[in-house]
């Protein structure tokens, strides 16, 4: 007589559980021919060692979950941030007192070793910039140094990370090789008010996968008050 039994595989014997579930319910008697590890506690039964997957997989959800509460804090938190320093700015009543602030926020909030300003004008409408002890400089909307930055001007989106050696020479001058990383954003377009530039001498401080949501929506509200304060200033 032929022998037609076959050794049950591991996936099949994996397809047939999954499809019976409750096989040692029903049939008790197949736990005792089981062979489980030994642990230094002694051998656990199948309903401990099911238990303490469910306990884990609960961990794990437990510390997502928690992980989830963190963020809607923070971001709770940075909300506040963003709209206490919205005041500000709209508070400042000249030039000195808006530079001023968005240096200090920017070197806050983003641990920045640099922080450039460049002002854009347009024709002969040179702004009267005040004397500040900062990184700040107006150039004229056709000035050959933007050159560097078009791809960046007409995205109109901010860049992080490695700047080119050309493009650190206009933000940061004789400060350029101690910079290793930069968050760049234009100010609004059409016509754009200029560039921010925040640098660190950390390589990794900044860099292409970061959020910009804070950076761009500072950088909007900077450019709206900036056009209201230069309007002031021609006007009087």
């Amino acid at each position: 007589m032929v022998d037609t039994t076959t050794d049950l595989t591991l996936p099949q014997l994996e397809e047939f559980l999954t499809a019976n579930p409750d096989i040692f319910i029903h049939q008790p008697q197949l736990l005792e021919l089981l062979q489980l590890n030994s642990s230094p506690e002694g051998t656990i039964s199948l309903a401990q060692r099911q238990m303490q997957r469910v306990q884990d997989k609960n961990h794990q959800l437990t510390e997502q979950l928690h992980a989830l509460i963190d963020n809607a804090h923070s971001n709770a938190e940075l909300e506040k941030r963003v709209h206490q320093l919205c005041l500000r700015l709209m508070d400042t009543s000249d030039l000195t007192e808006l530079f001023t602030l968005i240096e200090t926020e920017l070197k806050q909030e983003f641990l920045a070793d640099h922080v450039s300003l460049r002002i854009f004008y347009q024709g002969q409408h040179k702004l009267k910039l005040p004397q500040l002890d900062m990184n700040l400089v107006q150039l004229h909307a056709d000035d050959s140094q933007l050159r560097a930055f078009d791809t960046m001007l007409n995205k109109q989106q901010p860049a992080c990370g490695r700047l080119t050696n050309a493009q650190k020479s206009v933000l940061f001058a004789d400060d350029k090789d101690a910079i290793q990383s930069v968050a760049c954003l234009p100010l609004g377009h059409e016509p754009c008010a200029g560039l921010i530039a925040i640098g660190s001498v950390d390589a990794n401080r900044f860099h292409a996968d970061m959020a910009t949501d804070y950076l761009r929506f500072l950088g909007e509200v900077f450019m709206r008050v900036l056009r209201l304060r230069t309007h002031d200033q021609h006007a009087h």
